[in-house]
């Protein structure tokens, strides 16, 4: 965040999360006030992605799971396995739940393509130059495969353009 600075984030991060516990909780905020959401409010299910020992840290304590990047399988498969380690580690219960992420873009692909560029303009090259964009029934198909076999328990795609018809065409092929 512009402005902040690096060094302080993640203990920012975890002060505003133990914040959101305590507001889903339905304890006071601010002094003297009153909650601000009614008590047995639903806590918002939180994930947590990176590959570094204290993203992993977090996801264990504050989450419910681990969230992949849009990259191919053989680079996010070891951020599942690492976060399967830390949840047993941490002596959490069952199963962290697993995420994974796919662009696509079944129409416009030079659009598609475009729109991740500028997305990821501020990310490191060689992460930028790895994320996946789908762009036919059978990439989809086999991407889905393959998370299938990494044990993922949802596959979240994001749509690389504003082509409602692409979200369709992308229902056909999946169901």
């Amino acid at each position: 965040m512009p402005g902040l600075g690096l060094r302080d984030r993640g203990a920012r991060l975890d002060s505003d999360l133990a914040t959101y516990r305590d507001v889903w909780a339905g304890k006071p905020v601010g002094d003297g006030g009153s909650p601000a959401v009614p008590a047995g409010t639903r806590q918002v299910p939180v994930l947590f992605g990176g590959y570094s020992p204290r993203a992993l840290s977090r996801m264990t304590r504050w989450g419910e799971g681990y969230i992949g990047g849009a990259l191919p399988p053989a680079l996010t498969g070891p951020g599942f396995e690492a976060a399967r380690s830390a949840w047993r580690d941490a002596g959490r219960q069952g199963a962290p739940r697993l995420v994974a992420l796919a662009y696509f873009a079944l129409s416009d692909t030079e659009a598609a393509r475009a729109n991740i560029q500028g997305f990821y303009r501020w990310a490191p090259a060689d992460i930028a130059a790895e994320v996946v964009l789908h762009t036919s029934p059978r990439s989809i198909e086999d991407s889905v495969a393959r998370y299938t076999d990494l044990g993922v328990d949802e596959f979240v795609f994001l749509a690389a353009t504003d082509d409602l018809d692409d979200v369709t065409r992308l229902a056909d092929i999946v169901t």
